[in-house]
């Protein structure tokens, strides 16, 4: 045991960085556990649209929906998602699918749906990305 504290003393920058990494580590396995809606590769997502009543919304901003998007989307910016949450009222318990660019702005946007209520909400993982690099379908307006 003493042998233990002297390489712990002796190294304690390294001490110190493995204490923080794992302190990390257990952080992001507790946040992930807790999360509450669901990710979704590009296969997934696409059955997922399929499903009766599905939700789709497009979180990213004007200008990159325009360019191009998922048929059948719903364009809410992320910035105004908060303030529409009214308007989808009639799909708390309904299949909801959101998605963006790369997945990050629409993992936020599913954390907002689900704080509000919604039970049923998946994000596409990689974004709409990762949805053309598997050669799925986009419309342009």
């Amino acid at each position: 045991m003493q042998e233990l504290m002297d390489f712990l003393m002796r190294h304690w920058m390294l001490t110190l960085a493995a204490l923080v990494l794992t302190v990390m580590l257990i952080g992001n396995e507790l946040t992930r556990g807790m999360k509450k809606f669901r990710d979704l590769g590009a296969a997934e997502f696409a059955r997922a649209i399929g499903q009766e009543n599905a939700l789709l919304i497009d979180v990213r901003e004007t200008d990159e929906f325009r360019g191009e998007h998922i048929k059948g989307a719903r364009h809410i910016a992320l910035g105004s998602l908060a303030g529409k949450l009214g308007e989808l009222e009639s799909h708390k318990a309904s299949p909801v699918l959101v998605y963006c660019r790369s997945g990050n702005r629409s993992s936020a946007g599913a954390n907002i749906l689900v704080k509000a209520g919604f039970t049923n909400v998946a994000h596409l993982a990689g974004g709409i990305m990762a949805w053309k690099g598997e050669s799925y379908p986009v419309t342009k307006k």
